[in-house]
């Protein structure tokens, strides 16, 4: 094999299919494939993992939602994603540090 042949298998772009991470310093691992669901099957999925949505009950899981987003970004885009929450005022959605949810 020619060197611009061993260029070419080092550089070729592979597009991940999903992507995970764990925070043990926190308990928690995120996962994503990127799929567009609504809430219902989001959960199933999760369900069917063996797992939940996530749910954000400190500021150092949604610490690690935020960096978990940013490296999954490839997979996310701009998308919305679904989180396990109730909201005491269903037009007062909010995140446990207090600032308003968006996204």
């Amino acid at each position: 094999m020619s060197v611009t042949g061993y260029l070419a298998l080092f550089t070729r772009q592979v597009m991940c299919e999903e992507f995970s991470q764990c925070y043990d310093d926190v308990n928690i691992c995120l996962w994503t494939n990127g799929s567009l669901l609504n809430q219902s099957a989001a959960q199933s999925v999760c369900q069917q993992r063996g797992s939940f949505l996530p749910r954000i009950t400190n500021s150092n899981i949604q610490s690690k939602l935020r960096k978990f987003r940013s490296a999954a970004v490839h997979l996310l885009g701009s998308s919305i994603f679904w989180t396990d929450v109730k909201a005491v005022d269903p037009n007062d959605f909010h995140w446990i540090d207090g600032s308003p949810l968006a996204g």
